[in-house]
Formats: C-alpha cells, sequence, structure tokens
C-alpha cells in the first residue's frame, strides 16, 4: 500500500524506564514528549484528510511492562481522543510477522522481530495474500536495548559465558516449540539452509552495516527493505563486532544512530548464538514492515494483499492502451527468459514505458537507472533489491542506455549478476522499439508484432523475428527503423563477466 508520511520521533520506552539496571516508571517528561509527538501525529491526520476512525494506536512490550502502564495510555487517550491497544505478546508476535509478509512479495523461512526489550521468532509462508505461520511464535526478553543492558552490567567473561549458555537454551527450546512443518524442513534441507526474515530496528542497524561491508561500493540501493545476504556474510560480520570498543566508530556509518551503534555488539552476541544453535542459515533479507507495517496489512482485503507490489506501485504510470504493451512485450520474450523478467520486470516495465518522455532526451536513461532508489518508485514498498536493479537497468536501455555517469549502471549490474543484467538490457531494448512504434504507449492499430524462441543449437542465440506495417509512418521513421536494428547489437555487447546471447533478428515488412 502506498504511503503519504511517515515519520517517528526518536525516543525509546524501554530505554526511558532505566536508570543503570533500576527500573522505574515511564517519567513525565518523557510522556510529555510522547503526547506532543501524538499531538502532532493528529494535526498531520487532520491535514491529509484522515479520519479519527481511521487511525489505529497499538502499543508494544515496553508499554505493556511499563509500571505505570495504564497511567500512560490513559494520557495517551484524554490528549488524542484515541484509544491505546496494548498487545499481548502472541499479538505482537503474529503482527509483527504480517509486517514481515508486506515487506517481501512471497515469504517462506523463519522470522525474527528484534525489538528494545524483546525478540520474536517464528516461521512463515505467504503467498498471493494468504500468511500461515507458528500458531504460537516465540517472545524471549533478548531485545536489542535488553541485550545491551544485561551485557554492559555483566561482571565477567564468565557472567557472560553463563548468558550465552541461557541463551542457547532458550533459543533452542523456542525453534522445537515452533512445530516448523515437515515440507518447510524439508525444503530447508535441499536448499542447504533456511531463509530468515529480519524486522526490528536493532536487526536493520545490523543490515545498514552489511549494506557499508558489502563487495559492491558503494552499495546502489540505500533502501534496507528487501536486502539480501548469505548467511555466512551475516554470521562472519556479528563475529567481527562483538567487541563493545568497536561501536564508538559505527555512529558515522550510513543510517546507523549513537544508540544503534551502541547496541550494534549486543545484536552481534544475539546472531552469534542464533548460529550456533538454530540450523543453518542460508540467506537472510532484512523488512522494513514490523508491527506498525502488520496492523496495517492485516486490515487489507486479501484480494487487495494478493496485488504484486511491483505491479501496484507502477500502475498508475500506465498508459490507457486496450491492449496491454506487457502482452507486446511478453511475445519478445523466449521461454529460456527467466520468470523474474519475464512476470514481473517486463509488466512493470510496460507500465512506465512512457512515463519519462517529458524528461530532456539526454536525462531519460539516468532518469529510468535512478527511478527505484532515489527517484519515482523509490518509495514503493514490498520490492527485493534485485527487483528494483532490473526494472531500473530496463528502463535505462528503453531510453537507449547512455548516461553521463556509468557508475551506478555498473553497480546495479554487478548487484544482479551477468545472467540478468542481459536480460534486462535486451527487454529494454525491446521497449524501446515498442516506445517508438507507439510514442504515447496506446496500441490501438496494429502496426508491430515479435515472435521469439530459443535456437536449438549449442550457439543459444535468440531467434527474435520482428514485423511491422509495410509502407506506415509510425514503423518506417529513421528512429523506429534504428531501434529496431540495434536489437542485434544487444546480442553482440559483453557485459564484464563475459556473458552474452546472440540475437539473430529477422526483419519482416508484413503483418500477414
Amino acid at each position: 500500500m502506498p504511503t503519504v508520511f511517515q515519520d517517528r520521533a526518536a525516543i525509546s520506552l524501554y530505554d526511558a524506564q532505566f536508570s543503570g539496571t533500576t527500573k522505574s516508571p515511564i517519567s513525565k517528561e518523557v510522556i510529555g514528549q510522547i503526547l506532543a509527538s501524538m499531538r502532532r501525529f493528529k494535526s498531520v491526520c487532520s491535514d491529509f484528510g484522515v479520519p479519527d476512525q481511521n487511525v489505529r494506536v497499538v502499543a508494544t512490550e515496553a508499554t505493556r511492562e511499563a509500571q505505570n502502564s495504564a497511567e500512560f495510555r490513559d494520557r495517551i487517550t484524554e490528549v488524542s481522543g484515541w484509544d491505546v491497544e496494548l498487545l499481548s505478546k502472541s499479538e505482537e508476535a503474529r503482527i509483527g510477522a504480517e509486517g514481515v509478509a508486506s515487506s517481501v512479495g512471497c515469504v517462506t523461512g523463519l522470522v525474527m522481530d528484534l525489538g528494545g526489550g524483546s525478540t520474536q521468532l517464528g516461521w512463515m509462508r505467504s503467498e498471493k495474500g494468504v500468511c500461515e505461520m507458528a500458531e504460537k511464535p516465540v517472545s524471549m526478553p533478548y531485545g536489542a536495548a535488553a541485550l545491551t543492558k544485561r551485557i554492559e552490567t555483566a561482571i565477567d567473561k564468565r557472567a557472560i559465558g553463563l548468558l550465552r549458555d541461557e541463551m542457547k537454551e532458550r533459543i533452542a527450546e523456542a525453534f522445537t516449540s515452533l512445530q516448523i512443518p515437515e515440507d518447510l524442513q524439508l525444503d530447508a534441507e535441499a536448499e542447504g539452509g533456511f531463509t530468515m526474515y529480519l524486522s526490528g530496528g536493532g536487526f536493520r542497524g545490523f543490515g545498514y552495516l552489511l549494506l557499508d561491508q558489502h563487495d559492491i561500493k558503494p552499495y546502489p540501493v540505500p533502501i534496507i527493505n528487501g536486502f539480501k545476504a548469505p548467511g555466512n556474510a551475516f554470521s562472519s560480520l556479528a563475529d567481527l563486532h562483538l567487541d563493545p570498543e568497536l561501536s564508538d566508530r559505527l555512529g558515522e556509518k550510513f543510517r546507523i544512530s549513537g544508540r544503534r551503534a551502541r547496541q550494534i555488539p549486543a545484536v552481534a552476541f544475539l546472531i552469534n548464538t542464533l548460529i550456533e544453535t538454530l540450523p543453518k542459515i542460508k540467506t537472510v533479507i532484512f523488512c522494513q514492515g514490523g508491527v506498525r507495517e502488520g496492523a496495517l496489512f492485516e486490515k487489507l482485503p486479501r484480494e487487495i494483499r494478493a496485488q504484486d507490489p511491483l505491479h501496484v506501485a507502477t500502475l498508475p504510470f500506465a498508459p490507457r492502451s486496450t491492449v496491454p504493451v506487457s502482452l507486446l512485450l511478453s511475445y519478445a520474450l523466449p521461454r529460456s527468459a527467466p520468470y523474474i523478467i519475464r512476470f514481473e520486470t517486463a509488466p512493470a516495465l510496460s507500465n512506465m514505458l512512457i512515463y519519462h518522455s517529458n524528461v530532456p532526451k539526454e536525462s531519460r536513461a539516468s532518469c529510468g537507472l535512478h527511478s527505484t532508489t532515489t527517484g519515482i518508485l523509490a518509495s514503493a514498498h514490498g520490492l527485493t533489491h534485485e527487483t528494483r536493479a532490473l526494472l531500473a537497468l530496463s528502463l535505462c536501455e528503453r531510453w537507449g542506455g547512455e548516461v553521463s555517469d556509468s557508475n551506478l549502471k555498473t553497480r546495479l549490474q554487478d548487484l544482479v549478476g551477468p545472467e540478468l543484467a542481459y536480460w534486462a538490457r535486451y527487454l529494454g531494448a525491446i521497449a524501446r522499439v515498442v516506445g517508438n512504434v507507439y510514442p504515447a504507449g496506446i496500441i490501438g492499430e496494429e502496426k508491430l508484432r515479435f515472435f521469439a524462441t530459443d535456437e536449438m543449437a549449442n550457439t543459444g542465440a535468440i531467434m527474435l523475428k520482428v514485423a511491422i506495417r509495410e509502407d506506415d509512418p509510425a514503423t518506417s521513421a529513421v528512429m523506429v527503423m534504428d531501434s529496431i536494428k540495434n536489437l542485434a547489437k544487444v546480442g553482440k555487447k559483453r557485459n564484464r563477466e563475459g556473458f552474452r546471447r546472440k540475437v539473430a533478428l529477422n526483419l519482416v515488412r508484413d503483418l500477414e
């Protein structure tokens, strides 16, 4: 669901209740700050025309466990007029899992949400709007702030060792109690390990650290949602940051605040313990969605939840054509085209076919290249980094592929790998032909047709037949013919890793 406004107050309710190791009620000063933030949000809702009945205020563990919880919640209701919904442990875990489901189109694996006071562990399968999850996700008292406090107040290494032993025992019991479906376990064994979906500020802070340490420098997508990393990289980085003295320098990293930097050693300690205790984790995927997003997502009808997030994000820009542009693009893709290109990138590219038409021609390719990371689609929720990169590369090629700064283009190609980068370039070149023949993106009278097959011989060539209407000004103009001829050049260009598929072009001047 598109977001029109998003903000947060940098207040930790968990930290606000502690002075050293002594727990106290939430102070009047902190309550005052929160009430001021709630008044501001009420004003924001008024500015955007949001009625009071559409506002849902939920409170999680820090409020649930506060000594003056009832008084605190009453003050919020008194000031805002909104009732505060206090979530139980199980409700918090379930809604947090729904937030993960909103973050990535398809979820299959383990789910963890790391808050300030606790962390939740569960499993989930979510596809086409239907979520299956652990009946009772397990909440453990190892939140980023709570664990930081326990580590900082530990007397000696023996105390740290005892804490680790305690955590390993609790995590092992939690995993067993989840009763993970047998087919999910068999899939994990076949694929070399589980995929783990991570949400919560503590994990996201660690995710930004992984972004900073990535082999692609600088990493091309400055968005944590949908960022994927191998489990061994996740574990290795945790091993490096167990030392609290390293945290002093982390506050200078992108999107890592001083508070998050202080928590990194504790998060690394948790990760290290998880890796030692759980079955093998092959891949981790970071999710922006948590309780806030889950509280919205669970209210949506199934048919809306089932929609592809990339299609939803690009649909407002689609040409109003009775014949879908995506249908024309699909005929130019042979059977060997990867699923993500055929069923995700191509439909989105067809929606964005004419969006940058009014941009000066020398900027169009660059606008397309930046559109999914810092441009018009940067706000789209639920996209993986691979999805963003492929659409950006395809849009860049749709407008000719020439950019003044090729650095971002190179890094996005490195992100998806040589084969997918080739297919993005091929698809973009096809879209350029379609855009030249139908500049408004409206397909009425048929003037262009594609037919693509894979050559059976060892060359692996794409046999592409392009049929155009004879003597039609829409197909005979110089720029149209040049873009058709350039299709053959796509197969001649080798990317840096040497991957290519030859395009055997057959131009037919007859649609019959």
